[in-house]
């Protein structure tokens, strides 16, 4: 929000300065006060030069004022030490030139008189045109005001399609997601929203999983359970009993376990948004991974130069090596691990000699609870989907296909190169 921030506050001082500008322009346009010399006073002033020479005594002051009556022209003279003016002034005064004042209310004409006193003739200022200071300031306001509305508008509606699109997702529509605009101070809400959903979406989605698998999965072993407790309770060789004894034990620890995969899984993903990644060394990393847990099984084929990624070393381990155990398991005789270094990515492939993968099934080995082969394949169905579920919180992905050299499953994983 910091964005909308600096952008509104930014927007609010340039249209204040700019409309500021063109207002001080138009106002000052607008000023129509008379300049210091009007028309009355041209025709004035020829009548006010003789008398300050002295060549009309006797001239009759009120015809002047009578003649400018409605702008209160008076008519008065002031000795030159009581009415001081500036050096410059002074000496115009002296070549019988006229000297212009003027303030708001009033202009007024100096002429120095033969006597050396200064005849001065004031008129009141017509100002002929009308006070536009507020009409002006309030359009000043209005234009703000229309500038701020344009700025909010794409900000407002972005707004109400978030609303709108978060009540959808409300009511269950989770495949709802906003579509990204240009505006770069909201650009980060809509990414968020879509991010949220998308998690939401992938959350839901393993709960549902969740719940599908585990009445499929509990289904056999609860049917051998009642099977099994109901031959008890018919049985009277302690040799049977015994027998049957065990195997209801074997499918409560399968019960057991399946419930502990499942918990573990439904807690992946909050335990993976709890710890903060960090720099990893994905060549040590699985050096040493390979050499103590796999003792010399596993061929690892490493790049010269040592590659780094961000991620959690405890779950990077987890995810690589149920890849390698199915890998082990499921192929012949060989498993080979290699990590290749591509423009910005590392590139870590597990390979093996066995059967392989149809090509129609890659897509669903991934989920949990897929089992390509039930009768052959031991285990829940869930390593897989531990591990895609680690690779794609640190932002990488996993895909699996044929290996030409070794013939059996080859998985890529590709992680960006920190």
């Amino acid at each position: 929000m910091w964005r909308f921030v600096v952008a509104l506050v930014s927007v609010l001082l340039i249209a204040s300065i700019l409309l500021g500008q063109i207002f001080d322009k138009l106002y000052s346009s607008e000023d129509t006060s008379e300049p210091f010399v009007s028309e009355q006073l041209s025709l004035t002033l020829p009548l006010l030069k003789l008398m300050a020479s002295g060549e009309i005594p006797d001239f009759d002051s009120d015809f002047i004022e009578d003649e400018h009556n409605q702008r209160n022209a008076i008519l008065y003279t002031r000795a030159m030490d009581e009415y001081p003016l500036p050096a410059l002034l002074q000496e115009q005064l002296k070549r019988q030139e006229p000297v212009y004042l003027e303030t708001q209310e009033h202009v007024m004409v100096h002429l120095l008189t033969s006597t050396h006193d200064i005849l001065i003739y004031q008129y009141d200022k017509q100002v002929e045109k009308e006070d536009y200071r507020l009409p002006l300031t309030l359009s000043f306001y209005l234009l703000l005001v229309i500038v701020i509305v344009i700025f909010l508008a794409p900000f407002v509606r972005r707004l109400m399609r978030l609303s709108t699109a978060a009540s959808k997702l409300g009511e269950g529509q989770l495949d709802v997601r906003l579509q990204v605009g240009t505006l770069w101070y909201i650009r980060d809400i809509e990414l968020s929203f879509n991010q949220m959903a998308s998690k939401i979406s992938l959350l839901m989605d393993d709960i549902k999983l969740l719940a599908g698998g585990l009445s499929h999965e509990l289904r056999t072993p609860l049917a051998r359970v009642r099977m099994g407790l109901d031959t008890l309770v018919e049985a009277q060789d302690e040799q049977l009993r015994a027998k049957y004894e065990s195997r209801v034990n074997q499918q409560l620890d399968d019960m057991e376990g399946l419930l502990i995969h499942m918990l573990d899984f439904a807690r992946l993903q909050h335990s993976l948004d709890e710890i903060k990644p960090h720099r990893v060394d994905v060549t040590q990393m699985l050096s040493s991974l390979i050499s103590n847990t796999y003792h010399g099984s596993v061929e690892l084929n490493l790049p010269s130069q040592s590659v780094c990624i961000n991620a959690d070393l405890r779950y990077l381990n987890m995810a690589v090596s149920n890849i390698i155990d199915n890998a082990i398991k499921y192929g012949h005789s060989k498993c080979t691990v290699a990590v290749l270094h591509e423009s910005n990515h590392v590139v870590v492939s597990i390979s093996d000699d066995g059967l392989g993968i149809e090509a129609e099934k890659r897509a669903t080995v991934f989920k949990p609870f897929v089992r390509l082969d039930r009768q052959q394949c031991a285990g829940f169905g869930i390593g897989l989907a531990f591990s895609a579920k680690i690779i794609s919180r640190y932002h990488g992905t996993i895909a699996v296909d044929t290996c030409p050299e070794l013939g059996g499953a080859r998985f890529t994983l590709r992680f960006p190169i920190v």
